[in-house]
């Protein structure tokens, strides 16, 4: 009888919270787009406690979205990026503090998230795992035009930054990439210079911040039209491009110098266009790059 008491006074005791995980969804009409999944109830007896059963919700979803990934299916679902935990009077408490919050986080992850199949601890693969940081990818995400090929079984999607021309018919330099089964390709290099008169450039070279540097593509491109004639590379990029890039993405200010056959010309790269190297960059490296 006592112990039925305890209960029923246990049980009175639960407040009710609601759970809200904030995905990236993958839509063949809508594309991809951020939102936040319907909303799941949590009880517990205090806030600290509802916040510990919401965060390990969360791992959870991490954790079936990298098995899925790892076994080519990720396409098919919505890649966590965070949550929110809304109590009784609707406030999001998602960011409370407790004294234990760190450690019972790292415990809650390192369960979930650092065990295999066969129970080996990720730390323990020789293989390297690629870390995820879906609080910059959220941050950073609508600075980005999002394509994917809807025709491509493994979902490839393109990230380029939206300060980037769409045609080939403009002046531009940005870094871009490609996913597939959610994990990044190589890193590219895209760089067009549009004039009247053709150069037929072979390397660039750039003036960053008083320190010159050079780069050589593998191959350049040409067009011309309505009197413009335009010309461009694009191409991954290669370790021994690292120094230069990291430059462009935190220069004060830059220049490039296009060597032609006869000629060259001089292009200055933009504030808005180094700001969009780096976001390119940090992007990369949030969804598990590494460059």
């Amino acid at each position: 009888m006592f112990l039925l008491l305890t209960c029923v006074i246990m049980s009175g005791c639960q407040k009710k919270y609601q759970y809200v995980e904030d995905v990236i969804e993958r839509s063949v009409l809508y594309g991809i787009h951020e939102k936040e999944k319907d909303a799941e109830e949590i009880k517990a007896s205090n806030d600290t406690m509802a916040y510990i059963a919401a965060y390990r919700k969360f791992c959870i979803s991490q954790s079936v979205y990298n098995k899925m990934v790892d076994e080519g299916f990720g396409e098919y679902l919505d890649m966590p990026l965070g949550f929110k935990l809304y109590n009784s009077e609707g406030k999001d408490i998602s960011d409370i503090y407790f004294l234990t919050k760190a450690e019972k986080e790292k415990e809650i992850s390192s369960l979930l998230l650092n065990l295999k199949d066969d129970g080996v601890s990720i730390n323990e693969s020789t293989t390297p795992v690629p870390q995820v940081d879906s609080a910059s990818i959220k941050d950073l995400l609508p600075f980005f035009r999002i394509k994917k090929d809807e025709f491509d079984p493994h979902g490839a999607t393109w990230y380029e930054p939206k300060s980037a021309p769409q045609y080939t018919n403009r002046n531009g330099i940005y870094l871009y990439f490609k996913t597939t089964d959610g994990a990044p390709g190589p890193l590219r290099f895209c760089v067009q210079y549009l004039a009247d008169d053709w150069l037929f450039f072979k390397r660039v070279q750039f003036s960053i911040d008083s320190s010159a540097y050079e780069y050589i593509p593998s191959s350049t491109e040409t067009d011309n039209g309505g009197g413009d004639i335009w010309e461009w590379f694009d191409e991954p990029l290669s370790p021994g491009d690292k120094e230069l890039i990291y430059a462009l993405s935190e220069a004060k200010s830059a220049k490039m110098k296009f060597i032609g056959r006869q000629y060259y010309g001089i292009r200055t790269i933009s504030k808005q266009q180094i700001v969009d190297i780096k976001r390119s960059l940090d992007l990369y490296k949030a969804m598990g790059g590494s460059y």
